[in-house]
Formats: structure tokens, sequence, C-alpha cells
């Protein structure tokens, strides 16, 4: 069996990266990129803000200069949008609201909280006066959130709601994007069957499509669903073939075990090449991939056999197909981000394999993160990863651990 940190390696240098590919990028709308990958950085092309402007309502005056008194006389009021000449003179202020550009000659706003008006006339309601405010406040300088030329987004991000309004607010309408990863996705067995259809006697419902098409399309895929295939080696090689000519990646669920209609192993073999089979990891030890032609020339579809029992499926897509994917599509090397934790209750584990155990964590009293483990490991068990919002990570030679020892864990609900 593979470890966990090899099998990823060598996963991630054979699938590569689309930005290799000579049609890998196109141009696409902002309000059409998200969950897309740039294919370039993007740099603002101006200041934000473009001129110093008011953080608050109050009033625009020239505190520099001015009199003992703190009096000021209002000439004019400038609202957000307002770009008319405007000077403010020794001993004159403007009304001025948040987001107006602060007129020429003054250099500070006072929040209209802290003057006392009358009629025209405005002073501090402050008894320290002048010496109460500093210059420049309440001033948002120019370029104060991005300065022109700035990298605001960068290669391989992958686009969120923030980073449209953020290449929005520079002016930009439009940006490059790798192209989509086309990922085909075939459950196998004669025992599954699709929700809402009546249960037969020994047959289970198809859980493990209904999580992997969501979950590609989260990471900006293009899917090519071919469903159910029932137990027939040469219908798998026929249909493996064709979605190996059609799509980057061919993700199986099932038939990667041993038994004697698990057929998604011997069918690689045949077509191409097995870069690995088991890994070291529980659950999801049975995980095949590999390419789906023996000429390594031609473009063909990289298989990810995922094993059948839902939970090891999800595992094995989130810590093995999911980097694969995001590797291949552009995307800026994830790491997986550990965090430290007190298990709440003895844990049974023997050496040999990387154990991912399906646990929920909370923020204690005393600061600590406190991990509870689910109170069934079973792979078969999918409500471990719907009722669970982490993994706690067993190194592979760790043993069994008391209540309260130290473990670290890997938040995994913002991948679902």
């Amino acid at each position: 069996m593979r470890p966990y940190d090899e099998a990823l390696a060598q996963l991630l240098n054979d699938v590569g990266s689309v930005a290799t590919a000579s049609n890998a990028t196109e141009s696409v709308s902002l309000l059409d990129a998200v969950s897309r990958v740039l294919a370039e950085d993007i740099c603002s092309p101006n200041n934000v803000p473009p001129k110093d402007n008011s953080a608050m309502d109050g009033y625009a005056l020239r505190l520099n200069e001015a009199n003992e008194q703190g009096q000021w006389q209002v000439v004019a009021t400038r609202l957000a949008g307002d770009a008319s000449a405007l000077t403010v003179g020794p001993g004159e202020a403007v009304r001025i609201m948040t987001g107006a550009e602060v007129p020429d000659g003054a250099d500070t706003v006072i929040m209209q909280e802290e003057i006392i008006r009358d009629g025209d006339s405005i002073s501090l309601a402050s008894e320290q006066g002048v010496s109460a405010h500093k210059v420049a406040e309440n001033i948002r300088p120019v370029g104060n959130d991005i300065k022109e030329g700035r990298v605001i987004v960068a290669k391989g991000t992958r686009i969120d709601a923030s980073h449209l309004g953020l290449i929005a607010s520079v002016g930009i309408n439009t940006v490059s994007v790798y192209r989509r990863p086309v990922v085909a996705v075939i459950s196998t067995g004669d025992e599954l069957i699709e929700p809402g259809q009546p249960l037969p006697a020994g047959s289970i419902y198809n859980s493990n499509r209904y999580f992997l098409l969501p979950m590609l399309e989260k990471l900006g895929c293009e899917i090519i669903d071919y469903g159910t295939l029932k137990d027939d080696q040469a219908l798998f090689e026929r249909v493996f073939k064709e979605a190996s000519e059609k799509a980057d990646f061919v993700i199986t669920t099932g038939g990667v075990s041993v038994g004697d209609a698990d057929y998604v192993k011997p069918v690689l073999d045949a077509l191409g090449n097995i870069d690995f089979w088991k890994v070291a990891i529980k659950p999801g030890k049975p995980f095949a991939c590999g390419r789906l032609s023996k000429d390594d020339t031609q473009k063909a579809g990289y298989l990810l056999g995922l094993p059948g029992n839902p939970v090891s499926a999800i595992v094995t897509f989130m810590l093995l197909a999911r980097p694969a994917i995001q590797q291949f599509s552009g995307q800026a090397a994830e790491p997986l981000a550990f965090l430290p934790g007190r298990v709440t209750q003895d844990v049974r584990k023997r050496p040999g394999r990387m154990d991912f155990q399906r646990a929920h964590y909370v923020m204690g009293e005393d600061g600590r993160l406190k991990v509870t483990p689910f109170n069934s490991q079973s792979s078969g068990v999918l409500s471990s990863i719907a009722e669970s919002n982490c993994f706690m990570v067993l190194d592979r030679e760790q043993g069994s651990l008391e209540a309260g020892a130290k473990v670290k864990i890997l938040p995994f609900r913002e991948w679902l």
C-alpha cells in the first residue's frame, strides 16, 4: 500500500495541469467567472479610491489653519458623486457626505456628531477645541484600498464572490480563465438503485452520485454523468473507452476491490496503465488510478477509481481526487490546513494505516478545540460525514489514544 503523502504526490505529478494545453484559456465576463480559475494576474488599472474621499458624514475644512475659536462658515454641500470644482478657503467648511470627494484645500473631515451648527456657522463640540482633532482625520486617501498597478487577484485563484466584487471595483469586466476540467462520473454495481425507485431485496440506493456531482460542480467542472453501469466487464471497457475520449478525468465509484465483480482495476489494466491501486489510509484503501490509454502521446482521461462504500468514496474524493482536479484546473496549491485539538474520549486505532476518523470539534471554554469522534467509524455509515465537521487525522504508526490527548484535525465542511 502507498502511504498517503506518496500516493498524492505521484497522483499530482501524473495528472499535470490544463495550463500546458494549447487551448487552455478563454475570456469570460465577470458574472460567468464564479468558480473559474484565473489564468493571469489581475492588476488594477487605477487607484481605489481615485481621489481622497470622506469616511464620514460631516464637514470638510482646513484644520491646520483653524482659528483659536475653532469656528468656520459653511459655504457649500458636497454629495457622493459630485465632482464639480470646489475649493475650501481659510475659515470655510463644506458639508460633506460619506464617500464624497474631499474638496481642494480641505485637510480634515470632522464628523457631524462632533460639530455644533448655528445657521451657516459651525464650531467644535469638544471643550478641547482644535486639539481634540488631527489633520487628515476621517479622510480616505487616494489609493488607500488599492494602488494602481497592484496585483489584486493572483493567477491560479479560484474566483469567488469577493474576488468578483474586488475586480469590479477597479473597472474590469472580463477575465482570462482556464477552461473547465471535463469529468465523467460513473457509478458501478448491480445492486445500485436510484432514489425514488422501489428498492428490491438485496439492493441499495446510489448515494455516492449525489455527493460527487455537487462537489464537482463546486470545483467548476464540466460534468458528463453516465449514471450507473451494471457489473459487466465488456460494458465497462466500452463505456470507459468512450468516457476517456471525452473527459480529462473518469471518476468511478465501486468495483475497485478484489471481488468477482470488481472490474475497474482489470479494465484499467487492459485499456491503459495503473499508477497505483491501494493507499494506506482508513477508510479508503482500495483506490485505483491511472491513464486509460497505453499510448502516452494520446489524449485519454485519467481514471480515479473510488471505493464503493459511501464514506470511503467521499474520503478518497476529498483527499486524492479533489486536489488532483484542483491542480489540473490551474488552481494554486492548497495545502491541507490541520488544526490542533484535544480528544474528549478514548480513541481506538491500530498502527498500519493513516486514519481519517470523522469527528466534530467545538471551541472549549479554555480556548482549545475539543474533538469528539463520531460514534461509528464504519465506512458504510454516511451519517458520520453528514454529522461531523472534521477528520481527526491519526498517523500511520499511531496507536490508540486516551481522552485529553492532543490530535490534529482537518475541517472539511467547506468542501461539501
